[in-house]
């Protein structure tokens, strides 16, 4: 039987380079393109999940003044985590057929 419907297009990563310390230099790292897009939210989900556990480590031996600061990012890292989580969980059960 003849598809009617084409599949989408697969979704991949683009060439992005960073760590540019402000442009005082070339960019020293780069995402490659044509990653899938799972595989690269996997590891953006194993970045923030290390990023979330040192900065756990700095809002428990912060002072004050910094603590706060270092809250407002563990909100942010954690909101972004539950975000990427969402993410692969759709694509999931998009594979599932649901």
């Amino acid at each position: 039987m003849m598809k009617i419907v084409p599949d989408p297009p697969r979704l991949t990563t683009v060439h992005t380079y960073f760590n540019a310390c402000n442009d005082s230099h070339k960019p020293l790292f780069a995402v490659c393109e044509g990653v899938d897009i799972e595989d690269a939210l996997v590891h953006l989900s194993m970045t923030l999940k290390s990023a979330f556990e040192t900065n756990m480590q700095v809002c428990e031996q912060a002072d004050r003044a910094l603590g706060g600061l270092a809250w407002a990012t563990y909100h942010s890292l954690e909101i972004a985590q539950a975000l990427v989580e969402s993410l692969l969980g759709g694509m999931v059960g998009e594979k599932d057929g649901g």
